[in-house]
């Protein structure tokens, strides 16, 4: 019986987690408050992603926050609501980092217009203070970021444009190519959870068109083209688990997390794990009163569960085969999630 319960467990950790479908269900929806952490990431490799991939970011270091909360398009300014109808958007948010529209204005109180359905995520358009005027910026084709149900392989693009006169000014146009590919599936590791995702690759190309008033002239100009990277996952987070964006030749990632549960702490440090390499067993310093830790294959499979009592503990790993797991670490509402190797 005994043989026989070990190899349905090692049958059971060898196992790869099976894609994952996104659906609008997967996605915000209207008072959801979405936190992230982001910040500057380095040596990232945009060409690394494919079938049952693992995406390691659990070493990356970010510490500057933000927080989204979705609304309904009523609870935006009322200059807003007659454009951004039920028919053409029903969430918006505050845009924190809006994009630039160009030299000479002036942009506040940006919010972002989406439609959200059971085919398509796709953003309506834009309202702002542009030049101290509020502005609704409707887009002649939605821009759309997501085509649903969404799996590996899902492609679509959208050519979007608007154009608006600025008083003072003369004229401001732009037109938007996005492009989207789900061009992996696998595990998503950040420093705060492990996530089945699918990766979404977005190419962006904008074009903009500025005509001056003043001196009765007018041009266009093409921007380098930009890349933005999204791991949508289904668990029940509704918000991307992790975002890359190029822009020139820097990236800036950004990594949900859940402020309720997860909370940054230096006093891990002080959590001890070796030897790792291990063959056999696990030890655990642990100075704090109580903790627990799973380990997880690198697909994402959870093996074990188990409490740590504070001081000295163990985990006994001999019936594992041979290769990379993960530890997930949970103490005081703080988390740690690290690799470890089992060696014959």
């Amino acid at each position: 019986m005994k043989i026989v319960t070990l190899s349905i467990l090692l049958l059971f950790v060898k196992v790869s987690i099976s894609q994952i479908t996104i659906t609008q269900n997967h996605l915000p929806t209207v008072n959801d408050t979405i936190h992230y952490k982001y910040g500057n990431i380095y040596n990232f490799d945009p060409d690394a992603t494919g079938i049952n991939y693992t995406w390691d970011f659990s070493s990356i270091h970010v510490s500057s926050t933000k927080a989204d909360t979705i609304i309904s398009v009523t609870q935006t300014p009322i200059v807003y609501n007659v454009v951004f109808n039920f028919l053409i958007a029903n969430q918006a948010y505050i845009n924190q980092t809006p994009p630039s529209i160009g030299q000479g204005f002036t942009v506040s109180d940006y919010y972002d217009f989406y439609k959200k359905a059971n085919n398509y995520y796709r953003k309506a358009g834009f309202g702002a203070t542009i030049n101290g005027v509020q502005t609704p910026v409707k887009y002649d084709n939605p821009e759309l970021f997501f085509k649903l149900p969404l799996t590996y392989g899902t492609t679509d693009s959208s050519v979007s444009q608007y154009g608006l006169p600025i008083p003072g000014y003369g004229y401001y146009g732009q037109t938007i190519h996005r492009k989207h590919l789900a061009d992996g599936w696998g595990t998503l590791i950040t420093p705060y959870g492990i996530y089945p995702a699918i990766r979404v690759k977005h190419t962006v190309n904008i074009t903009d068109t500025i005509f001056s008033e003043a001196l009765n002239f007018g041009y266009t100009i093409s921007r380098p083209t930009s890349y933005e990277y999204y791991w949508l996952t289904s668990t029940n987070i509704r918000a991307f688990a992790a975002k890359v964006v190029r822009n020139g030749m820097f990236y800036t990632i950004e990594f949900y997390y859940d402020p309720t549960t997860v909370v940054d702490n230096n006093e891990m440090q002080n959590f001890f794990i070796f030897p790792n390499p291990v063959r056999d067993k696990i030890y655990f310093e642990n100075p704090f009163q109580s903790a627990f830790v799973q380990l997880f294959t690198l697909s994402g499979q959870l093996i074990k569960t188990e409490p740590i009592a504070a001081g000295y503990q163990v985990m006994d790993i001999s019936f594992l085969p041979a290769g990379i797991y993960l530890l997930k670490i949970v103490c005081q509402e703080q988390v740690k999630i690290l690799k470890i190797v089992r060696t014959d």
